[in-house]
């Protein structure tokens, strides 16, 4: 006997109910496995933007990399791996360096001005700088405040 949809709820609500622990042990074994963790990986770069015809194969090739494909450092704590892609159309382009990452985000830039770049994700204009290995960043909708930001910002750690 097959059932209904209102009646596999209610079973469902009730096996999850009767069953908290075994759920919560096989979620958390589950969440160890390799599997799991290419699943999460994978979901984050989706999040964020990334399209891809075959997700596996770059996850494999990420887990692979050890030197930035651009400047060929190796990856570090501070200077981690990240996912190039393009921001307009959502495609991969290389496995870079945070440093790379953040100086290609700063060549490609929309507003002419360095630094300051369209956030089309968040509908914002964003200053981005890195100093010293640390990354600032503020974001407006007003332009004209954000260059006078980056102006103030500038000579405050600059002078």
């Amino acid at each position: 006997m097959t059932m209904t949809k209102e009646e596999k709820k209610i079973y469902n609500k009730w096996y999850r109910q009767t069953h908290k622990e075994e759920i919560k042990i096989y979620q958390a074994w589950y969440d160890q496995t390799p599997k799991a963790k290419m699943n999460k990986t994978i979901g984050q770069w989706k999040f964020k933007g990334l399209i891809s015809d075959d997700y596996e194969l770059i996850y494999n090739r990420y887990l692979i990399s050890e030197t930035c494909e651009e400047c060929n450092k190796p990856y570090t704590t501070k200077n981690k791996k990240c996912m190039d892609h393009n921001h307009e159309t959502g495609t991969f382009r290389n496995i870079l360096c945070n440093a790379c990452n953040t100086n290609r985000r700063m060549k490609i830039n929309t507003s002419g001005i360095p630094n300051i770049s369209w956030d089309k994700r968040r509908n914002t204009w964003r200053y981005t700088k890195m100093i010293n290995g640390k990354l600032y960043h503020k974001s407006s909708r007003d332009l004209e405040f954000l260059k006078q930001y980056k102006i103030d910002f500038e000579k405050e750690h600059y002078y």
